[in-house]
């Protein structure tokens, strides 16, 4: 990762001040970036030696001096090295520290996602409708974690005046961490599911985790959550989006679509908004848009802006392509998946196959750190697809075959599932998919991000 400031660089002198470092210096230089990466060192970056599992940045110091680093942050200065360092007990906190310091010298109008599923789609609406009003700075990637967020907020520049980042956690404490980096003007909890129960034991413990959100919230700032979940309710001054529930200030219904468009109506605080088009199909879509409606709202656009917003959104990679090739509508979700956005998706499937007037095939792989909780899960997953009608179901990875224990326990028939419990075995289950899939059918691709299910959809485009 690397990044350049915009702003005309940080005095090493400076940096070492904001991240609370001690400063070993050699002679007076200016950074102009931030890299972790000692390969994609440029003339007067800042080199932060990050300790991770697999790899040391202090093992490359010699090298990212060597190109052209102003300085080092560091734990340690390895010895017979000359150059600019700036010592600290963790670099990672140090670098948190200096994000934020330089964040709140740019100070746009910020928020702040987090949630079990969905934040990365929300996370995409918002930065739509910021950018209907305001040049916008969004979350990049997987940058949105104790290293990566700082990463995200250095990449501000004086010309940003909004600002969206995703907080992402696996356990307590980390949510409280990223907002206090992040001093966000608005906060929103997508909704409470059960992505890391495995780590965090149960979905009220999710949801303590989640509302760690408001710690970093600026005073006076909003707070966005899902009416539809019970766990979030009667937050005192919290707003609500809701698909359900009557009593929030947003609800999402009378929802359609017309052919090319999802439509549509919201009720808001100040009156009903009507017809509001999205590209994206699937009513949890519907929400995510809803809930980007009234950070709009809070961020003091005006309704066609924020349509204009919705209408301009674009899904961040991997994430629900949907194409139709040989006659075949492929919807490709492949990076990553829990309970609540599996079910989500096999429903969008189901919707679309009746449309297309043709069978509804779910090609699902494992859902990740779900711990004791996996088989059932996994099982109700497939219950599921068995209830929505799904015709035929593949299942890639060892812990997505409960999610075809589930359907068939649920009357699909075993002729209609199709196991492949081994990850390794990519061509195997992409030529079971290739050789029943026909002109007319809409499949389903959706697993979590380490059983990379692209590489059966690649494999299928490939070679058939």
């Amino acid at each position: 990762m690397n990044h350049h400031l915009d702003n005309g660089g940080i005095p090493i002198a400076e940096a070492a001040d904001a991240c609370g470092g001690k400063l070993f210096a050699e002679s007076q230089r200016t950074i102009k970036g931030i890299s972790i990466d000692s390969r994609r060192i440029t003339e007067d970056d800042l080199f932060v030696a990050v300790k991770g599992e697999h790899f040391d940045g202090h093992n490359f110091i010699s090298e990212a001096l060597g190109a052209g680093a102003a300085a080092v942050l560091c734990e340690r200065i390895p010895e017979n090295i000359r150059g600019n360092f700036i010592v600290c007990g963790s670099t990672v906190a140090a670098l948190g520290k200096l994000a934020a310091a330089y964040k709140e010298s740019i100070d746009p109008f910020t928020v702040g996602v987090t949630g079990s599923v969905g934040k990365t789609t929300v996370k995409q609406f918002i930065y739509s409708v910021l950018s209907s009003k305001f040049f916008t700075c969004k979350t990049e990637g997987n940058q949105n974690n104790q290293l990566g967020l700082p990463i995200s907020l250095l990449s501000l520049t004086e010309k940003h005046k909004a600002a969206v980042f995703e907080l992402a956690m696996s356990g307590k404490g980390e949510i409280e961490y990223l907002s206090k980096l992040a001093r966000p003007d608005v906060a929103v909890i997508t909704c409470i599911g059960t992505s890391h129960i495995e780590y965090l034991g149960s979905r009220e413990n999710i949801r303590d985790a989640k509302m760690e959100i408001v710690k970093g919230l600026k005073p006076g700032g909003k707070l966005i959550l899902n009416g539809d979940e019970p766990l979030l309710s009667c937050v005192e001054g919290a707003i609500y989006v809701s698909l359900y529930s009557e009593t929030s200030q947003y609800r999402a219904y009378n929802i359609r679509f017309d052919g090319k468009y999802t439509v549509f109506d919201l009720k808001t605080p100040f009156g009903i908004q009507k017809d509001i088009q999205i590209t994206a199909r699937g009513e949890h879509i519907v929400y995510d848009a809803a809930l980007a409606y009234a950070v709009g709202a809070a961020a003091g656009i005006a309704d066609p802006e924020i349509r204009s917003g919705l209408l301009s959104y674009e899904p961040a990679g991997m994430r629900q392509l949907i194409r139709v090739r040989n006659g075949i509508t492929e919807i490709c979700d492949c990076y990553n998946a829990a309970p609540e956005s599996m079910k989500a998706s096999l429903r969008v499937l189901c919707d679309s196959a009746r449309r297309n007037g043709g069978r509804a095939v779910a090609v699902l792989g494992d859902m990740r750190e779900l711990g004791d909780y996996s088989v059932k899960l996994h099982e109700e997953v497939g219950e599921t697809a068995a209830k929505l009608g799904v015709d035929m179901l593949f299942t890639f990875g060892k812990e997505a075959s409960s999610i075809a224990d589930g359907a068939e326990k649920s009357g699909m028939s075993a002729g209609a599932v199709y196991r492949c419990p081994d990850l390794s075995c990519v061509r195997a289950i992409a030529s079971a998919v290739a050789a029943a899939l026909k002109s007319g059918d809409t499949v389903l691709f959706k697993a979590s991000r380490a059983v990379e299910m692209e590489r059966v959809t690649d494999f299928i485009e490939r070679e058939f």
